[in-house]
């Protein structure tokens, strides 16, 4: 699945789980991708869909993600396609749980999982 069709079922996910969409940036600003409010608290969400380099994109992905970490009282998450499932899979516990760090993988059906 490629990134821009990502948007419409996490936008629709999130909105499920009593998200309010704040900000959408479709790859053409600079920023997140998704910055998201529950409960008064942030979700900023960076997207990579399927790309011939994955390895590549998901390191972006991440660097990305690490370079909007400003705000404490933010939580982040990555959002993926299933391509990258492995790479989601094998992603260390450690750094995980100290950066309080979600993944949303989204299923080529539009499903999204929460990981």
């Amino acid at each position: 699945m490629q990134e821009p069709e990502m948007f419409e079922p996490l936008i629709s996910y999130l909105k499920k789980q009593g998200y309010i969409i704040l900000q959408v940036n479709r790859g053409k600003q600079p920023g997140p991708d998704i910055i998201a409010e529950k409960d008064g608290r942030k979700l900023i969400i960076e997207m990579k869909g399927d790309s011939a380099a994955i390895k590549t994109d998901w390191d972006t992905g991440l660097g990305q993600l690490l370079n909007s970490m400003k705000n404490e009282k933010a939580d982040y998450a990555m959002a993926v396609s299933e391509k990258y499932e492995k790479l989601v899979r094998n992603f260390p516990s450690y750094p995980k749980k100290k950066l309080k760090l979600t993944f949303f993988m989204i299923k080529e059906d539009g499903r999204v999982i929460k990981i």
